[in-house]
């Protein structure tokens, strides 16, 4: 699926403005030593194999609940950018390409944007879910970016 080609079955959206600069919020996610502290939602550690930000770069890597249930993904990267990073969800389970938008408000303000488009064909029933467990890591990436 590409985002320009397909039309989703539907779309998560979430948005939130953070206190921190652009730079740090992007690098945040940029530097895989920082994006593994906080990915995911409330609960989760992470485990990252390979982390090649670039165009036809993938993310491999295995989220961990805390019952030490594994979750594996595979991302491909298909635009990088400080203002905008889209991926393609390869495995498991769903198909979507997310956007993550990092939009500098003003000097010490940020505003983060993530929308995941979905395939049609998926379940829907999924978005409720997905909206809180990326609101969870948007708390977790605002408690990391406090620590710095």
């Amino acid at each position: 699926m590409t985002e320009t080609t397909d039309t989703p079955a539907y779309k998560v959206l979430n948005r939130r403005r953070l206190p921190f600069p652009h730079a740090k919020v992007y690098t945040a996610f940029a530097d895989p030593e920082q994006v593994k502290l906080w990915w995911g939602p409330h609960g989760f550690t992470n485990r990252i194999d390979t982390f090649d930000l670039r165009v036809g770069g993938r993310w491999l890597f295995t989220m961990v609940n805390e019952n030490d249930r594994e979750f594996d993904n595979v991302k491909e990267f298909l635009e990088v950018s400080p203002e905008r990073i889209v991926m393609q969800h390869i495995e498991p389970m769903h198909d979507f390409v997310m956007t993550m938008s990092f939009d500098a408000v003003d000097d010490d303000t940020t505003e983060l944007t993530w929308i995941m488009k979905f395939a049609p064909g998926q379940d829907p029933g999924l978005a409720p879910f997905l909206e809180a467990a990326n609101e969870q890591n948007f708390d977790r990436l605002e408690a990391h970016l406090q620590t710095l």
